[in-house]
């Protein structure tokens, strides 16, 4: 019930569709009553040769109707119940995509994409289930199992009805014990069926690259491995799901025993009748859906609670509260201030940078490059605050990034990052991303910035193409032009390009970096580029080697070639190979 309780607030949104559906299963619970009375009555009459064939048939069309009515009510609380759960299914998944869209890297360092899949759909399925059928199970169970116990007692015999009732608390001790079980093994059960999503997810975005190492076996083997996993752990759940229906079965049974028993010992005594013990072993016998809706409710909610623990760890993670500052002063120099005293991800140790000191001027360009590993995406990841710099500081116009607004700060900063991400819809809405409402003309003009107009226009729907999934119709080259182009479009004060042009050939990468050169100054622009092409790096005002996460050198390019140091050794093997 705990869940219902964190639900409260759908429940009073949709109180109207809700209330209604308790009328309808009220009325429907007393109609079900009525068959069995009539019946009891009918046969009394019979054996006492007082009915007449008349007054038969009367009986049997009253129950024919009252069997039509109950299908039609049905078919309207359905209608009302489940149109009602099914609008907290969108509206789950909306604020699971916004509490997505707002958590930090550190999150999603922690999280990974095939369990957050799993959560917003698995999951939310079956935390909706619980406001549609599990409803429905517990307005059964109490309503029809109240509503039959009180028949039995008022209309026959409550002697005999608590004689016959005498399995149904035992029934529900062993269900509550089972339910506790249910629980633990569900929750395990959908950990590893994140886990098998994780592997499916990563087998199919890395599917190209298995197929040319031929690693398709080994792929299957480790689903196979993890699948099998799952499959134990349902398994057990599967245990525990059959263990409801016979417990509900033989307490059914022994109830229709105590019944009779009791039954034939009240009619020899001349305490009942016939039809009243027929009407009451139909009572009984109406009994077992409700017993039955008891049981499915226990699953039910044993699993939803699980569900929802699961989501709501998500809704509710809350990233480091921090203080912003309104607005940003013109006034001050646009200038980004880098101070990183040492800074390592979370989760390890040794640190990724540190030493870090630079000052890059409004209206500048910077050029960052050295080894693999030496900490150039990191230091982006830094200045676009993907994570938080504990031991130092990065400042904008005097102002701590970490205190402006990441909202803010998404404005003034424009990346293109080394893995250029596409969205599989047409190129002009992958272009406009970050300017929706961008004419054509806009997006052309960026594109022929980018080098990329001529591509598009030579594909079969011009910019109207559909690229596929991240773009799977476009080679290395285009795409990254692609989202060069899209940064180009986005209006901002800092422009960063962390790689952008390792699968673009040497002629058209001196266009594109000419092209940005004249559309920084023109916007009066920062410019960042990480690279390892340090041929582009030739005309930039400041040039920073990283190497082992500190500023090896640093300098123009004119500079660093006087000093004999890895720039000059690697600009020197490029310049000669």
């Amino acid at each position: 019930m705990e869940l219902f309780k964190e639900l409260q607030w759908f429940f009073l949104q949709e109180w109207k569709k809700y209330t209604g559906t308790l009328i309808i299963l009220t009325i429907i619970t007393l109609l079900q009553l009525l068959p069995s009375k009539i019946t009891g009555r009918t046969i009394d009459l019979i054996l006492n040769h007082q009915s007449s064939t008349s007054q038969i048939l009367l009986n049997i069309s009253k129950i024919i109707s009252i069997s039509i009515i109950i299908y039609i009510l049905k078919y309207f609380w359905r209608i009302l119940l489940f149109s009602a759960s099914n609008q907290l299914t969108s509206q789950l998944r909306i604020k699971f995509c916004t509490a997505l869209l707002k958590k930090d890297a550190t999150f999603y360092s922690k999280y990974r994409t095939g369990d957050l899949i799993s959560r917003a759909t698995n999951d939310i399925d079956r935390v909706v289930f619980s406001t549609g059928e599990g409803i429905l199970t517990i307005i059964d169970s109490v309503i029809s199992g109240c509503s039959i116990i009180f028949m039995m007692c008022a209309q026959t015999n409550w002697k005999l009805s608590l004689f016959a009732l005498i399995p149904m608390p035992i029934m529900a001790i062993i269900m509550r014990r089972y339910g506790k079980l249910l629980y633990k093994y569900f929750q395990q059960s959908q950990k590893y069926f994140s886990f098998l999503n994780n592997q499916a997810q990563d087998s199919l975005s890395n599917i190209h690259m298995i197929r040319n190492f031929g690693l398709e076996k080994p792929e299957i083997n480790k689903f196979s491995i993890i699948a099998h996993k799952v499959g134990k752990k349902n398994l057990k759940v599967s245990k525990i799901d059959a263990q409801f229906d016979p417990i509900i079965h033989i307490s059914i049974a022994l109830s229709n025993l105590f019944a009779i028993l009791g039954g034939s010992i009240l009619i020899t005594k001349k305490q009942l009748t016939f039809g009243q013990l027929t009407s009451f072993i139909l009572y009984l016998g109406s009994m077992i859906w409700p017993i039955l809706a008891f049981a499915w409710m226990f699953n039910i909610l044993e699993r939803s609670n699980v569900s929802w623990k699961r989501i709501k760890k998500i809704i509710n993670h809350k990233n480091k509260k921090k203080q912003y500052i309104n607005n940003i002063n013109p006034k001050k120099p646009l200038n980004l201030d880098i101070n990183i005293k040492k800074f390592c991800f979370p989760s390890r140790t040794n640190n990724s940078l540190y030493n870090i000191k630079l000052i890059i001027s409004n209206n500048t360009t910077l050029g960052i490059c050295g080894p693999t590993g030496s900490g150039k995406t990191t230091l982006i990841r830094l200045i676009q605050k993907h994570f938080t710099l504990y031991k130092g500081i990065i400042k904008y116009c005097q102002n701590d990034i970490n205190h402006i607004q990441l909202k803010k700060w998404r404005s003034i900063v424009s990346v293109v990052h080394q893995t250029p991400f596409l969205f599989s819809t047409n190129i002009l809405k992958n272009i406009a991303f970050g300017k929706p409402h961008a004419t054509i003309q806009e997006i052309k003009h960026v594109a022929k910035l980018a080098c990329i107009h001529q591509d598009i226009k030579n594909f079969p729907q011009g910019y109207y193409t559909k690229i596929g999934e991240k773009g799977i119709k476009l080679s290395g080259g285009q795409k990254q032009r692609i989202t060069i182009a899209r940064a180009f479009l986005t209006p901002s004060k800092i422009f960063i390009l962390d790689d952008p042009l390792s699968a673009v050939d040497h002629d058209t990468e001196h266009k594109i970096i000419k092209n940005i050169h004249k559309y920084t100054k023109k916007n009066n622009i920062t410019t960042i580029i990480v690279t390892h092409r340090l041929s582009i790096l030739e005309k930039f005002n400041n040039i920073v080697v990283l190497k082992n996460g500190t500023i090896l050198q640093q300098g123009s390019h004119e500079q660093l070639l006087l000093q004999k140091n890895w720039y000059s050794e690697m600009y020197n093997y490029q310049k000669f190979k």
